[in-house]
């Protein structure tokens, strides 16, 4: 089931990726509803992307060298690619609004100022659950479950790779 998971994520988040060889993807953890895996450059080996991705493929994050973001997939298949959405993530009493450029009919992605980042990953951590809605739509309940321990080993892929870090 994982290696699933995996390899759909690696299909969606693939071409989001430049590199002149195909990037070689490890697992670094499970946890919960929550995976943490890292892609590696072929011939230089060098960690070229971190992610941090629900299980249910409905949210996720991405660190790279020069940015960090929101990945999100909807199973409704009614985004406009390269249209931008408004997205919102609600978990407890804390509310985040985005605006998301729709990949696909599915994925979308949203590069985040270190400082958004750093406040929805907190926000997420303490929860149990994040309600996920575009425009004014509920699109998916995520278990937030393992989300801690995932978190801590996508921090460490950022260190031992040695990009910029928002903590």
């Amino acid at each position: 089931m994982i290696k699933k998971i995996i390899l759909v994520a690696a299909g969606l988040i693939f071409p989001l990726i430049a590199s002149a060889a195909q990037p070689i993807y490890q697992l670094d953890a499970k946890d919960g509803n929550w995976s943490a895996f890292h892609y590696q450059d072929a011939q230089s080996q060098k960690v070229t992307a971190c992610f941090a991705l629900s299980n249910d493929l409905a949210l996720g994050f991405k660190s790279s060298n020069d940015e960090v973001g929101l990945l999100t997939w909807s199973k409704q298949g009614t985004l406009q690619p390269k249209m931008d959405t408004r997205f919102a993530i609600t978990v407890g009493k804390q509310h985040f609004t985005f605006t998301m450029q729709a990949m696909d009919q599915n994925m979308s992605m949203n590069r985040l100022s270190d400082q958004d980042f750093k406040h929805l990953l907190e926000a997420l951590s303490y929860g149990q659950i994040a309600l996920l809605e575009y425009g004014k739509n509920p699109v998916a309940v995520v278990d937030l479950s393992g989300l801690p321990n995932i978190l801590a080993k996508f921090h460490q892929c950022i260190k031992s790779a040695n990009f910029k870090d928002y903590k």
